[in-house]
């Protein structure tokens, strides 16, 4: 290319630049000037095949949407079976009003032999851009910024445990804090969940959290015990799904999660022992709260729900909160699979600042992640080598 065509390269890129920055809008493939496309210079922005489409399901191989994905595998070629699994809308969006991310602790209890694989999994995707999160366990480890919760071992049955006494430390530290920077919402889920907070903050924002609030996706029958050991039946709550309680309900239960986990729920060994879904349910209901069940927190895979209830069934959510049952692998697909989906609402929309907004969340989030697998000793590394 001649210095004449640089220059001209360049002119063109400021004055596209320009344009975005004075109108807030893209420049189509027809408001290009013709004199680039005289010069066979590429450098479509939006093709109109694409424009107002999705760039995972609407993948069409003839067109370069983009250069950076030439001699690259286009995402739609491992991500484009999701399509045809999980409702894909491309416009039309609009975020919660009332909450943000960072009112919700997001609560992930989790064990030792899942640290390298399912949380590991869990924090390099959608955790990685909340503020507020807890991985309760019994064991440190260096990777990843764990509750201690002595004494409560790492097997199934230690999850009632971590989940009753880490809700009461967390609990106990926010009370430490002004009342205005404290969490609204206090989520609870496996290590296996995916979460889409976006969509969560959608569903949660006709609730007030100052009411008592105790949310979730499914329920089922199980038996709840008295001070005596006699047992009755009861709904209960599914953590396949989520836990979803808020503040207030969370203060008043606090007074009664130790002594109802010592002195009330059967001991290790016991086959209600590690149903934590059940232990908190019935401590919630025989305290006198309700239940409020939610659509959209999905307690399997997204194959799995459409195998269980069929495509028709699945599409009524738009915006579903949570998948369950998410192998590592298939935390990152949905991860990556939801990130075009809301870049592309975004976009079809027009709603520049916030587009602006998350790619610098990202971009962000993504290299604080980076940082957190280099060694503490990288500067002494450095000087090594130097």
């Amino acid at each position: 290319m001649n210095i004449f065509r640089i220059w001209l390269v360049i002119g063109f890129t400021v004055c596209l630049t320009l344009r975005l920055v004075l109108y807030r809008t893209p420049c189509s493939y027809h408001d290009i000037p013709d004199v680039p496309r005289y010069f066979k210079i590429p450098v479509v922005l939006f093709h109109p095949s694409t424009f107002r489409k999705s760039f995972v399901c609407n993948y069409n191989k003839k067109y370069l949407e983009y250069p950076w994905i030439n001699n690259r595998l286009h995402p739609a070629k491992r991500l484009k079976p999701y399509c045809s699994q999980i409702p894909s809308p491309t416009s039309s969006w609009q975020k919660a009003e009332n909450y943000q991310e960072n009112d919700i602790a997001f609560i992930i209890y989790t064990g030792a032999s899942f640290y390298t694989t399912r949380a590991t999994s869990v924090r390099e995707t959608w955790i990685s851009r909340v503020t507020n999160y807890y991985f309760l366990a019994s064991k440190p480890y260096p990777s990843l910024p764990i509750t201690i919760i002595k004494n409560t071992g790492e097997d199934y049955q230690s999850n009632t445990k971590k989940i009753f006494y880490g809700l009461e430390s967390i609990f106990r530290q926010q009370k430490a804090i002004h009342p205005s920077k404290r969490h609204k919402w206090y989520f609870l889920v496996g290590c296996d969940t995916y979460v889409n907070v976006p969509h969560l903050l959608k569903q949660l924002d006709p609730y007030n959290f100052t009411a008592p609030y105790f949310i979730g996706g499914s329920v089922g029958e199980a038996m709840c015990f008295h001070k005596n050991g006699a047992g009755f039946k009861s709904t209960f709550v599914g953590g396949n799904t989520a836990h979803i309680l808020s503040a207030a309900l969370v203060e008043a239960v606090h007074p009664h999660l130790s002594v109802y986990i010592e002195s009330t729920w059967p001991k290790p060994n016991h086959s209600s022992s590690g149903l934590s879904d059940v232990a908190l349910s019935c401590l919630i209901l025989n305290l006198g709260f309700n239940i409020t069940i939610l659509p959209g927190f999905w307690r399997r895979t997204p194959q799995g729900i459409n195998e269980e209830f069929g495509l028709k069934e699945i599409m009524k959510v738009l915006e579903p909160s949570s998948w369950h049952y998410i192998h590592p692998a298939l935390m990152i697909d949905l991860d990556e699979f939801y990130t075009y989906q809301y870049v592309d609402r975004l976009k079809n929309d027009q709603k520049w600042t916030e587009i602006l907004e998350f790619i610098y969340l990202f971009i962000g989030t993504h290299y604080e992640t980076l940082r957190k697998h280099q060694s503490n000793d990288t500067e002494k590394l450095v000087r090594k080598y130097r």
